[in-house]
């Protein structure tokens, strides 16, 4: 159940935003989890094999797997591959779930695109948490728009229809029932997440103290398809707290431990290389106040005045995670 991933990275900054997050996840608990050395990591690499090459700046002894399923996708990667601990594999997420055992520590990241296998996806995810060794991390990336679920804007009953698709696959999940708000654009990922968190609870009913400990989710959206990303990590509720204590992982600005807590929205603003450093000259003095930074800009970034606003605040917070491509001579 791999995803190609063929969108260039560059027309994709609020997924390269998410990654980078991810990686500062890492090294968040790096310190206790000892990761480069202690753990291997498992992904889909995509034709770019992106988030190997960003991985190994970090982790450079740590051995790396891609699965792909689609051949010329996968000579890509090969060809692509940025160093030499990373090798890729004609394989399908099924198959290497299947196959999954306890023998090493793994970082998986299950970077699902196809909104309409999402039954199967879960169930991948759910086979998988059950097949890891303690102190693995996961992170799964689900399509998170509605629109997948059928309908067209403005029909009259659209969001119950779409409530109607959404139970027939996961009505297990809500056993108390589920608002037809909850299949509107914003609420869909807090939809999706309760899935994740019923489905992370019986993988491991039975199983004692074991359990999949939050660690962040958030929600972004590139070319109009809202994405849905959890992270977390496997292991014994007292071991895992340890971890948690240990690594100061409740005071990371981005972490969310518990599943009520808000979803990370990550929606940065398309900018020029100029505007980027106009806007950082402001900072941190007018870090708080984005009405302040948006009369200096002297333009809106929106259509609205607040919506540009939001825009600007959502860059404020995600100013070091934002990216940056430009022409490079080689």
């Amino acid at each position: 159940m791999n995803s190609g991933g063929q969108l260039p990275y560059q027309l994709r900054p609020n997924k390269a935003v998410e990654r980078l997050i991810f990686l500062e996840l890492l090294n968040q608990l790096d310190a206790v989890l000892k990761i480069g050395p202690g753990y291997d990591y498992v992904g889909f690499g995509g034709p770019q094999m992106e988030d190997f090459r960003l991985l190994h700046q970090i982790f450079p002894d740590m051995k790396m797997l891609s699965i792909e399923r689609e051949p010329n996708v996968l000579k890509r990667q090969r060809f692509n591959c940025p160093h030499t601990n990373a090798r890729s594999k004609l394989q399908t997420s099924a198959d290497f779930v299947s196959a999954v055992s306890d023998r090493r520590k793994l970082i998986v990241w299950l970077d699902y695109t196809e909104a309409g296998e999402r039954v199967i996806q879960i169930a991948e995810f759910e086979a998988l948490l059950r097949s890891l060794r303690e102190r693995s991390i996961v992170k799964l990336t689900l399509n998170a728009a509605p629109a997948t679920l059928g309908g067209s804007e403005g029909e009259p009953g659209l969001l119950k229809r779409r409530l109607e698709a959404f139970l027939s696959d996961f009505s297990r999940c809500f056993p108390n029932g589920l608002e037809e708000e909850a299949m509107a654009e914003e609420n869909f990922p807090n939809a999706l997440l309760a899935v994740v968190d019923y489905v992370a609870r019986e993988a491991f009913s039975g199983r004692g103290d074991w359990r999949f400990q939050p660690l962040t989710f958030s929600a972004y959206a590139d070319s109009r398809q809202q994405m849905l990303t959890v992270t977390g990590i496997v292991g014994q509720k007292t071991d895992l707290t340890g971890v948690l204590t240990a690594s100061g992982f409740a005071d990371w600005y981005f972490s969310r431990l518990t599943w009520t807590d808000p979803v990370v929205r990550i929606r940065v603003p398309e900018l020029t290389l100029k505007e980027r450093v106009f806007i950082n000259q402001l900072l941190p003095k007018l870090a708080g106040d984005a009405s302040a930074v948006q009369k200096r800009l002297g333009f809106l970034l929106d259509d609205t005045q607040s919506e540009s606003e939001e825009k600007l605040r959502n860059y404020i917070i995600f100013q070091r995670h934002y990216p940056y491509w430009g022409k490079v001579a080689i």
